[in-house]
């Protein structure tokens, strides 16, 4: 017995100890619900859908008309958790042609109607490719471009 104390030892041993398995039983469950959060977070399925309207554009180009503007459609529907900023950049062949950033907010569409300018000294076939990255993953779509047979 502990002087001043009216308690035996063995009596505050049994409330540690008792004190120590509640903490434990606590500790446990709050263990339990962060790891089943952040499981549930993992598994939120995050991606983009980007793709062109195959009708919005013909493959096949008059050499002679050129230079001229080919026109197309092309879209993109968030898939993501939150609110993006997607960074879309058009190409034809390997020459970037066109830059923009644009805000897509979860579960929303954009499309657009865009244009490229072919020029005479282009070489056939080429392709007009459709770049979308968000969140360090890149999408991508393409079409090509053939001169109109004779």
């Amino acid at each position: 017995m502990v002087e001043g104390n009216d308690q035996p030892d063995d009596q505050i041993d049994e409330e540690i100890e008792n004190i120590m398995f509640k903490a434990a039983i606590i500790a446990m469950i709050a263990g339990v619900i962060v790891a089943a959060y952040l499981i549930w977070l993992n598994s939120q399925e995050s991606y983009s859908a980007l793709y062109i309207y195959p009708e919005s554009y013909s493959n096949y180009i008059n050499k002679s008309e050129l230079p001229k503007d080919v026109l197309f459609t092309y879209g993109i529907k968030s898939y993501e958790t939150s609110d993006k900023i997607y960074h879309i950049s058009i190409f034809l062949g390997n020459k970037l042609v066109k830059y923009k950033e644009v805000k897509i907010k979860r579960g929303e569409t954009f499309e657009e109607n865009e244009s490229v300018t072919v020029y005479p000294n282009t070489t056939f076939p080429v392709k007009v490719k459709i770049v979308a990255e968000v969140n360090g993953v890149t999408y991508e779509v393409h079409f090509w471009l053939k001169e109109m047979p004779h």
